[in-house]
């Protein structure tokens, strides 16, 4: 008797309130929706993940030695924390996603979160492999603000003069063995190149790190010389407030100018 009043109270709510059943096809509407969002974060992560690559593979362990610090302090200074936060961001969206599909529930979150992971680094390996995660940094770098101080940290680990390392573009190669560059905030740097074991294709208008010693407020010696790959497109938006003159090819990422081959 109690259970048919129960019923039956059920019954006017539903009639007072007009609540109406959900349609089947608005549940499949959302299952799809959360898979594709799912998918899209997928994607995303890859992306992120194929700049993290990028990023770790210009991270040079060997040089700790050479600028006088352990390897952990380098590796420290210099990994892509942005991008592991994010990729870990968009992984904790996928597994929310998952979650909430129709069967999702079945799915152990180790399951998604390691699912997840792989899929990121299986995609995001063939992005780095097709050039997409360098790609990526270069826009990035030439229009997001704070790129060295968040996005990219190796670029102020290497633009340190009074330790013994310094990064710029070379705006200049004169007759002899020097160089004129431009460091990322935009100060002039006269460069002496010293005899060197290592063979080395300095080229106008394109980034180089320099180790060696400061000896002035705006002179350096180079010991070693190395090329330098991440964050390229941020000395754009300097040369634009600092050289002027600079030829209108490094506009489109593809510098043309003479060389020095050490």
């Amino acid at each position: 008797m109690e259970t048919k009043k129960i019923g039956q109270k059920v019954i006017d709510i539903i009639k007072n309130k007009k609540i109406k059943p959900i349609s089947r096809w608005q549940f499949v509407l959302k299952d799809v929706l959360m898979w594709a969002l799912g998918v899209l974060a997928l994607v995303f992560s890859a992306l992120a993940f194929s700049v993290m690559l990028f990023l770790l593979n210009n991270i040079d362990l060997s040089l700790s030695s050479y600028i006088n610090v352990s390897a952990w302090h380098l590796l420290l200074n210099t990994l892509p924390y942005f991008w592991i936060f994010f990729v870990s961001i968009l992984i904790f969206i996928i597994y929310f996603q998952v979650r909430h599909t129709k069967k999702g529930y079945r799915y152990p979150l180790w399951l998604i979160v390691v699912a997840s992971i792989l899929g990121s680094a299986f995609l995001g390996s063939g992005f780095a492999v097709a050039g997409l995660g360098e790609k990526l940094d270069e826009s990035l770098s030439y229009r997001t603000p704070f790129y060295q101080e968040v996005i990219n940290p190796q670029m102020s680990f290497w633009s340190s003069p009074q330790n013994r390392r310094l990064l710029g573009m070379v705006t200049g190669v004169g007759d002899g063995a020097d160089v004129t560059l431009i460091d990322n905030n935009g100060k002039l740097w006269k460069v002496y190149l010293e005899s060197t074991k290592n063979e080395v294709f300095i080229e106008e208008y394109r980034p180089a790190r320099f180790l060696g010693k400061q000896v002035s407020e705006n002179e350096f010696i180079a010991e070693k010389v190395l090329p330098f790959s991440p964050g390229k497109r941020m000395f754009q938006r300097i040369k634009q407030e600092n050289a002027p003159n600079m030829p209108p090819s490094f506009e489109n990422g593809m510098p043309l100018g003479r060389g020095l081959h050490r």
